[in-house]
């Protein structure tokens, strides 16, 4: 294996961890122009033809009628959830093993190893990454997991070797309930972690069912895609969910208020983490079947709509017969 080669492995699972590798880590960034998005070309595999993110166009995408609801195991277990740390580039937590993803489409059972966040900078600046039909939300949410367990070195020798499922969180100043108080619980850890590189364990009574809160599992995009930070190995399936979750507005706005992307107190303040859309490049991003369903009768209630708006027209003699 060519020394680059190790390298970058070695960059991408250290990154994915949370840990901190500072010859990489420089190489790369967000805000500014010699080493930010436009730039990542050259670093790895940043600038092939299977890169993630992407937009969505939901007339585009091709229905397939086996992706029902994907299948999660242990998400509502509270104790999953051990350690948070700042990276500098995005808020990781670390989880305990014993959750597992599967599903139609999905070749094997998935082992979830981390979450991580995406935002731009408060509700009146979205940061997801991905978008539908032009559209970003607040903040993205992504659960990474490898493939029957790999360690994150050996699922980047596989090109189905990771699974993400991508959660759209949005800013709502109406949120409220259980999913609400859970995502404002979660957040408050944010400022003991507000330096790159500080952590804290997590004492947490909620579960990764509880941020997800009542998102519809069955309905969601799937294709193939790249990591969205360098070395952007091509190696992910992408399970994009369609359902924002939504959080109360001080939840996105604390993010940005409380992370640092240096390891000084008074460094600056890490917000607009998102790597822009990519190109498709020919892939196929296919439909859930229960997005199929309710387009389907979205345009049958059009259509009745159509039906009874020129019956009763025609009713009042305005049309002929």
């Amino acid at each position: 294996m060519a020394l680059a080669r190790v390298q970058g492995i070695f960059a991408t699972v250290l990154l994915l961890s949370g840990a901190c590798y500072a010859a990489v880590e420089g190489s790369w960034c967000y805000d500014d122009q010699v080493c930010g998005p436009t730039t990542w070309d050259s670093l790895g595999h940043c600038g092939d033809g299977r890169q993630s993110p992407i937009n969505i166009i939901s007339v585009k995408a091709v229905f397939n009628s086996t992706l029902g609801p994907v299948h999660l195991s242990g998400y509502d277990n509270y104790k999953k959830l051990i350690e948070m740390k700042n990276t500098g580039k995005t808020v990781y937590v670390k989880l305990k093993d014993g959750l597992f993803l599967s599903g139609n489409g999905l070749p094997d059972v998935y082992t979830a190893k981390g979450i991580h966040f995406h935002w731009g900078n408060g509700a009146a600046h979205p940061g997801s990454e991905h978008c539908i039909d032009g559209k970003q939300y607040s903040m993205e949410w992504h659960i990474v997991h490898t493939r029957n367990n790999l360690s994150i070195a050996e699922a980047m020798d596989d090109p189905q070797g990771i699974a993400v499922l991508a959660f759209f969180v949005q800013a709502s100043d109406t949120a409220k309930g259980k999913t609400a108080k859970a995502w404002d619980s979660f957040s408050k850890n944010l400022p003991k972690i507000a330096k790159k590189g500080s952590d804290t364990d997590l004492k947490s009574t909620v579960s990764l069912l509880d941020l997800i809160g009542p998102t519809n599992l069955a309905r969601y995009y799937r294709y193939g895609g790249s990591l969205t930070t360098p070395n952007c190995n091509e190696v992910v399936i992408w399970t994009v969910f369609t359902d924002p979750i939504l959080v109360p507005s001080k939840v996105v706005a604390f993010f940005p208020f409380n992370i640092r992307s240096t390891d000084s107190s008074v460094g600056p303040h890490l917000y607009n983490n998102f790597r822009p859309p990519q190109g498709l490049n020919n892939r196929t991003v296919e439909a859930s079947s229960f997005l199929k369903l309710r387009s389907a009768a979205s345009r049958n209630s059009q259509l009745v709509a159509f039906v009874l708006l020129i019956s009763g027209v025609s009713a009042l003699g305005v049309l002929p017969i």
